[in-house]
C-alpha cells in the first residue's frame, strides 16, 4: 500500500506546497515573474453583474458574472489561501474556493485578472466570522513556525491551530479518493476497461494488474496518464420523498497508462478499491482535498437545533443497510444549500414521528466532497447504527 500510494502522496504534497505560491504577472508566452515576498493587499469583494476585461490567462475564465454572484479580481500575489483568510475567515478554507471556481485546474497558479467566484452561503450568510468554529477544510496545514507540513505528517496526528485548537484530516487519502458518490449529471462513460492481460477470460482484476483500455493516440490518450475508474449502481431514491436523485457511482480505482497504440492502451493498476471489472469506464484522475477538521464534542441529546440546511441521509457505503463511524454517507445536501468540503452535521433520528417524539440524536457527520444536490460525508461519531432515512443538519 505504501509503494502504490507514494505517487499519491507526492502529488498531495505538491497541491499543498503549490497553493502557497503567489499569483504572478504573466506575459503571452506563459513565462511567469518571480514571487516578491510582500502580498499586495485584496481589491475587495464585487458583486455582479459583471464583465471581466479581456486579459491573458492560463485557464478559460468565465467572462461574465451572474447577478448576485460575489467575486475577487485576482492580483499580483494573491493565493487561494489568502483569499479564503481575507474573505471566508480561515486560510483553511481554501479547498471550497477551488471547488467553487471549477475552471481553476490547478490550486497553485491563479493568474491576475482572473475572477474568483466565493461560496455564497459562507459570505452572505455572515457566516465568515464563525468560520474557524463550524467550518474547516483544506489539504494543507501549516506548522507552528509557518512551515507546510507533507500529508504523510498530517496523516499522522492532529495538528494545532493558532488558538490552540486540533485540527486532522477527515479520512486518510486512499479512503478519500475511494469514497462513493451520487452523480448529479450524466458522466462520460466512451473510455472503459476491456479486459485483463493476464488472463482474457478474467472479469475482475486488483491492484498491480495490467488492463487494456479502448482508447490510445488516436484519442490524446499517452503513457503517464492516470485515470480514476468508476462504475454506474442502481439510481438513488429519496427515502422521504421517493423522488429519484441519480446513480451511484463506486471510485472502483485508479490505473497509469504504460503503454499506448493507436486504438488501444494498456495500464498498470496502482490501487483497486474494488475489483476491476471490464466495463468499468475511466475519467482523468483528480486528487481530492482532504479537509481538516476541528476535533469537537460529538453532538448529543441536548445540542439544540442550529436551523441551518437540513436534510437526510440518502444512501450509505457499499449498499449496506446501516453504518457507523468511520463508515461513509450520502447526504442530500449539496453546494446549493451551502455544504463545502469539512461541513460538520448532526444526524438524528425521530423514533416516534406519529406523536412527535423528541429527537434522538445519534452521530456526526463531516463532508468530504460536494455535487450540486448531494454530498459525501464520513461518519465522524454514531452511538448506534445509522441508517437511511436518518435526519441530518449542519451544526
Amino acid at each position: 500500500m505504501r509503494a502504490n500510494m507514494s505517487w499519491f502522496l507526492t502529488g498531495l504534497a505538491f497541491v499543498a506546497t503549490a497553493t502557497s505560491l503567489r499569483a504572478q504577472d504573466a506575459s503571452p508566452s506563459g513565462t511567469l515573474a518571480s514571487a516578491k515576498a510582500a502580498s499586495a493587499s485584496p481589491s475587495g469583494l464585487k458583486t455582479g453583474p459583471g464583465t471581466v476585461a479581456p486579459h491573458w490567462s492560463k485557464y478559460e475564465y468565465p467572462a461574465n458574472l451572474a447577478e448576485g454572484a460575489l467575486y475577487h479580481l485576482v492580483e499580483r500575489h494573491d493565493t487561494l489561501w489568502d483569499l479564503a483568510k481575507t474573505y471566508l475567515g480561515n486560510p483553511y478554507l481554501w479547498p471550497q474556493l477551488w471547488h467553487e471556481n471549477g475552471y481553476i485546474k490547478d490550486a497553485h497558479w491563479i493568474y491576475p485578472g482572473d475572477p474568483v467566484l466565493l461560496p455564497r452561503v459562507q459570505v452572505v450568510a455572515g457566516q465568515a466570522g464563525a468560520a474557524s468554529e463550524t467550518l474547516t477544510g483544506g489539504g494543507i496545514v501549516v506548522g507552528e513556525s509557518g512551515e507546510l507540513l507533507p500529508p504523510e505528517q498530517v496523516a499522522a496526528g492532529a495538528t494545532g491551530t493558532a488558538h490552540g485548537q486540533k485540527l486532522v484530516p477527515l479520512t486518510e487519502p486512499t479512503a478519500a479518493q475511494c469514497a462513493p458518490y451520487i452523480a448529479d449529471q450524466a458522466e462520460d462513460q466512451k473510455l472503459k476497461v476491456v479486459g485483463h492481460e493476464s488472463d482474457p477470460t478474467r472479469v475482475t482484476g486488483g491492484t498491480g494488474e495490467i488492463v487494456y483500455i479502448n482508447a490510445g493516440s488516436d484519442a490524446g490518450v499517452k503513457p503517464g496518464d492516470v485515470f480514476s475508474m468508476h462504475r454506474i449502481l442502481t439510481p438513488i431514491r429519496h427515502p422521504s420523498s421517493g423522488r429519484g436523485i441519480g446513480p451511484k457511482v463506486l471510485t472502483v480505482g485508479w490505473v497509469r497508462v504504460i503503454l499506448t497504440e493507436p486504438k488501444a492502451s494498456s495500464a498498470v493498476i496502482e490501487q483497486a478499491c474494488q475489483d476491476i471489472q471490464a466495463g468499468d469506464y475511466l475519467a482523468p484522475f483528480k486528487a481530492v482535498p482532504i479537509p481538516m477538521i476541528l476535533v469537537t464534542a460529538p453532538a448529543h441529546r441536548l445540542t439544540p437545533h442550529s436551523d441551518k440546511a437540513h436534510g437526510y441521509v440518502v444512501d450509505l457505503e457499499d449498499r449496506n443497510d446501516i453504518a457507523a463511524a468511520g463508515n461513509f454517507a450520502i447526504i442530500d445536501l449539496g453546494a446549493n444549500e451551502g455544504v463545502t468540503p469539512g461541513t460538520i452535521l448532526q444526524v438524528y433520528r425521530i423514533e416516534y414521528p406519529s406523536i412527535p417524539s423528541p429527537r434522538n440524536v445519534i452521530g456526526d457527520l463531516a463532508v468530504l466532497t460536494v455535487q450540486e444536490r448531494t454530498a459525501t460525508a464520513k461518519i465522524i461519531h454514531s452511538t448506534t447504527a445509522i441508517m437511511t432515512g436518518d435526519e441530518v443538519e449542519v451544526r
